[in-house]
């Protein structure tokens, strides 16, 4: 109720509901909207007076884990893409680094055995807690197939498709990953190329079904899951892979429709939210959502969400059309984004030194990539272990 509360609160102030309009490009705060101190009730309490004695206090230790530099923390925030079927020495020395996570694709994959001992050389060259992540989506993006680990089919039967998420999941791990970079709750409704194949329909009370059913198998096997594409791509015209992409859809629909399914997720205990590409003109019309401190910091206020946000892949038109790598990593890091998706792989090393020279010279706080960094370590932390077993 509270969070419903929140969201009919941010639709107030970026519809101007029972007041002016909100002039186009004014950023506005759903906690703003919601006056404090509004209780009716005025408590006063008396203490009586009392003698207590108090035995000392045993004496305690503080473990302290050791400061972080700006190369290591600016690593940690960078999800690495690479080539190759081997862990290459480039994307080694990411992880040894200070790299907490990579993604793999299918250019990466070749058989169970080879994939187990590609996580394994991951987990090593990090010698700390690392996230693998693989899009293992139910539909067409269902990189783990060819390993002989299907995903469950898009029209699976509600049991089928819980019991399939729960087998995929174990075998997943088995394999050294333990991130999913899905489920997909867009409500996908008409022409949509980017989820063609790959979203679970356009009634949101069905996505919200199977992907909480989804999230809690994985969740229990302890693989983590990904809520996306936030705030909701399932009204697109155009695929962001390739251009830019703008949704005209008004607060209302968003707030009726299209934003259930991540309320749910974050209820669900989703582990990460990847923030889409996509122009939404209804909540920030001058920014791509991924790009946006508005998108971001309704995600954390009005939706709650605590957890790792992610970008969609980096290398999409939708961002290059119109900014350099470089720009995109700094208005990424200063919008509240935690985890920069370098799907190609010459894109890691320039993300991490724009990183390390925009906190440098001043361009973003220091604290903001020491928060991101952290969220990135605590995630790796609380996902299954991928094993080195040289360790």
């Amino acid at each position: 109720m509270a969070r419903f509360l929140r969201l009919m609160a941010l639709l107030c102030a970026l519809t101007a509901c029972g007041g002016d309009a909100v002039p186009a490009g004014t950023s506005t705060s759903s906690s703003a909207a919601l006056p404090t101190n509004t209780s009716p009730f005025t408590v006063t309490t008396t203490a009586r007076p009392t003698t207590t004695t108090t035995s000392p206090a045993p004496p305690t230790t503080t473990t302290t884990a050791p400061p972080t530099s700006v190369s290591e923390d600016a690593r940690a925030v960078v999800m690495a893409g690479f080539g190759g079927t081997e862990l290459d020495a480039a994307t080694e020395a990411h992880l040894t680094e200070g790299g907490r996570a990579v993604i793999l694709f299918s250019r990466n994959l070749v058989d169970p055995d080879q994939l187990t001992a590609l996580t394994a050389s991951i987990a090593c060259a990090a010698a700390a807690p690392v996230i693998v992540a693989v899009d293992q989506e139910p539909g067409r993006v269902d990189r783990l197939a060819d390993v002989g680990v299907p995903a469950p089919p898009l029209d699976s039967q509600p049991g089928d498709f819980s019991a399939a998420s729960a087998t995929m999941a174990t075998a997943m791990l088995e394999l050294g990953i333990n991130l999913d970079l899905a489920p997909i709750v867009d409500v996908a409704q008409g022409e949509n190329p980017v989820l063609e194949g790959r979203n679970l329909g356009p009634d949101p009370a069905v996505v919200i079904e199977r992907a909480v059913d989804f999230i809690e198998a994985l969740d229990t096997a302890g693989v983590g899951t990904t809520a996306k594409h936030f705030p909701g791509h399932g009204l697109s015209r155009v695929d962001p892979h390739r251009d830019v992409t703008i949704i005209d859809a008004s607060m209302e629909t968003l707030l009726a429709e299209h934003f259930p399914p991540f309320t749910a997720a974050i209820d669900a205990g989703v582990s990460t939210v990847m923030v889409g590409h996509p122009v939404y003109e209804a909540i920030d019309p001058n920014q791509p959502a991924s790009l946006s401190p508005v998108v971001l910091a309704m995600l954390r206020d009005d939706f709650g969400f605590e957890g790792v946000a992610i970008t969609d892949g980096l290398s999409m038109a939708a961002l290059r059309k119109v900014r350099t790598i470089e720009q995109i990593a700094i208005e990424a890091m200063q919008a509240g984004q935690d985890l920069l998706l370098a799907d190609r792989p010459s894109d890691v090393p320039r993300l991490v030194d724009t990183i390390v020279a925009a906190v440098t010279d001043g361009t973003l706080d220091r604290s903001r990539l020491g928060e991101a960094a952290e969220r990135v370590r605590r995630l790796a932390d609380s996902l299954a272990p991928v094993n080195c077993p040289a360790s």
